[in-house]
């Protein structure tokens, strides 16, 4: 069983970073008033699903089970009209028919047009609950006929707890760092943390940074402070050296320098606002963040980024990056000063 399966919330409480939906859900169980269509909308790992049968579950008191359909492979209007027959008849084990739909923007045009005289006049016993990561394919006529939650993604301080949570109990060592690192290079999705920390331990059970780096296929944050640090300090020996050991590595160069367009935009963010949380930056490198950034203006940082996205779009049909990344950094420090 995987981590996410293992893990998934099975109550409200269990559910991170969408407070604002679980209250109104609950509130509706509290008064017994329910609607007969839901949407629920947000970025892939939010929550979606797992909220949908939680809320299926507490409206059947735990009798019962919600049915759950894929939208992508039952989306012609066959599928349809054969969802809909089924919810005309009452539930054997629980009050309310539930149906969870998800991926729902696959669904065709011809199939929500099957739908809608159903939405329009539900069965007074059937409720749809349908999931989706890409809500503007949901034609308005079906749209305005739903009650709409937009699931947010979910913050990194959150996301990192759960995963020190999970270390604890599956007993990994030296996760602390790590976790904070996973958490913000996430991008807000729980499931997909939780999948990037199992792949870290099927690499070692030892979570340490350097582990969670080779694991993950990522380059150490300490290089491209190197790096930065190279450019601005007008170091061009030691900008040569550290492309040279990325090579000699066997890295990929274009992932590195994409990478770095990250990175550098991490730096100008924080020079902006003077807030690490606003970046991926672990916490453990807060110190060499800000002392990067006080070697130069926001302003210089903003155009050692623009000249770095160059190059990582110039890379993409280059057939020798190394030469390319050594002589553009050269002309990028060069031009700085």
């Amino acid at each position: 069983m995987s981590l996410a399966t293992k893990y998934r919330p099975q109550r409200f409480e269990d559910v991170i970073g969408q407070g604002s939906t679980i209250k109104i859900l609950k509130r509706q169980l509290e008064l017994g008033q329910f609607k007969n269509c839901y949407l629920f909308t947000g970025p892939s790992g939010t929550g979606k699903t797992t909220l949908a049968r939680i809320f299926a579950y507490e409206i059947n008191n735990g009798y019962g089970e919600p049915i759950e359909i894929d939208g992508a492979s039952n989306n012609g209007v066959d599928n349809v009209r054969a969802i809909i027959d089924s919810a005309k008849y009452r539930s054997l084990d629980g009050k309310y028919k539930i149906f969870i739909i998800d991926e729902a923007h696959m669904i065709t045009i011809q199939g929500w047009n099957a739908f809608l005289k159903c939405l329009e006049e539900p069965p007074v016993y059937t409720i749809f609950i349908f999931c989706t990561t890409d809500p503007q394919k949901i034609p308005a006529t079906i749209a305005n006929r739903v009650m709409r939650f937009n699931l947010n993604r979910i913050g990194a301080d959150d996301i990192c707890a759960r995963l020190r949570e999970i270390c604890s109990n599956e007993s990994y060592t030296n996760f602390e760092e790590s976790c904070d690192y996973i958490a913000k290079i996430a991008c807000g999705g729980a499931r997909d943390a939780i999948a990037l920390l199992e792949k870290c331990a099927d690499y070692s059970n030892d979570l340490s940074i350097g582990n969670v780096l080779d694991a993950i296929g990522n380059f150490s944050q300490e290089i491209y402070f190197d790096l930065t640090n190279a450019v601005l300090d007008k170091d061009e020996g030691l900008v040569i050296k550290i492309v040279e050991y990325c090579y000699n590595q066997g890295n990929d160069l274009k992932l590195f320098v994409n990478q770095y367009v990250d990175f550098m935009l991490d730096l100008t963010k924080y020079s902006i606002f003077q807030d690490a949380n606003m970046t991926k930056v672990p916490k453990y490198l807060l110190t060499d963040l800000t002392g990067t950034t006080a070697k130069a203006t926001t302003e210089t940082l903003n155009v050692l980024c623009d000249r770095v996205l160059e190059l990582s779009n110039k890379l993409k049909v280059d057939t020798m990056p190394k030469t390319t990344i050594e002589v553009e950094l050269i002309n990028v420090l060069r031009s700085l000063w």
